[in-house]
């Protein structure tokens, strides 16, 4: 397992230099649920141009309820642009948290970042992803920026195992690995051919899966 994640990391170290390996989605669909139960949805739209410029929308929401009451409700939507060479030029989001307004936002300017959030205001030099887990290279880094806060996390990566993971019926050879931090206690669930996001598990507060429904690839 060890040398397992050393190779990969060897292979990315440019960590913004690898969205070009997901050229082939299109959209990706889930559903999250919490302790078992239906929450809400995830969706993830890719936008590609003929030269390899990238705009991913991420939309959520999600609710709790008990006995039919609302007890707590959740919303978000973000957007990430890349150039072609794959490098994050910009990402801005805006949350509501039960009804505390949280936002991002992230700007490239010359080699460093213009970070402006609910939780970190300033720049920003040091290799980092955005915690937009469909990103297969979140796992070759050791620091994540919230992408709905802000917040700056540092993350410890571990492969777990290689898993036959059966969703809707279609098999996917997928690669498992648990990212940890402050606040941090999630596993995914990569497919090996894609590199497609194709699970999610999430503790925080409860179990939280996301569960892919539907997606699209390009042709």
């Amino acid at each position: 397992k060890i040398i397992f994640f050393l190779i990969i990391s060897l292979i990315t170290l440019d960590v913004h230099a690898h969205v070009g390996h997901h050229k082939n989605l299109k959209n990706l669909n889930f559903e999250i649920y919490r302790n078992g139960k239906y929450a809400g949805f995830h969706t993830i739209d890719f936008n590609w141009s003929k030269g390899g410029a990238l705009i991913v929308k991420n939309v959520i929401e999600f609710g709790v309820k008990k006995l039919g009451i609302t007890l707590y409700k959740y919303s978000s939507v973000g957007t990430e642009e890349y150039n072609s060479s794959g490098k994050l030029k910009k990402f801005s989001s805006k949350t509501n948290d039960n009804g505390k307004e949280k936002f991002c936002s992230i700007e490239l300017d010359n080699e460093k970042y213009d970070v402006k959030g609910t939780k970190y205001d300033g720049e920003f030099t040091k290799p980092f992803l955005i915690s937009s887990y469909w990103n297969h290279d979140i796992v070759t880094v050791k620091t994540q920026i919230s992408g709905i806060t802000c917040r700056v996390q540092s993350q410890e990566v571990a492969f777990l195992r290689e898993e036959n993971f059966v969703v809707n019926g279609k098999n996917f050879k997928t690669r498992v690995f648990d990212i940890k931090g402050d606040k941090l206690d999630t596993q995914v669930w990569f497919d090996q051919n894609t590199r497609m996001l194709v699970h999610q598990v999430l503790n925080k507060k409860g179990k939280w899966e996301y569960k892919l429904k539907s997606y699209q690839l390009n042709k």
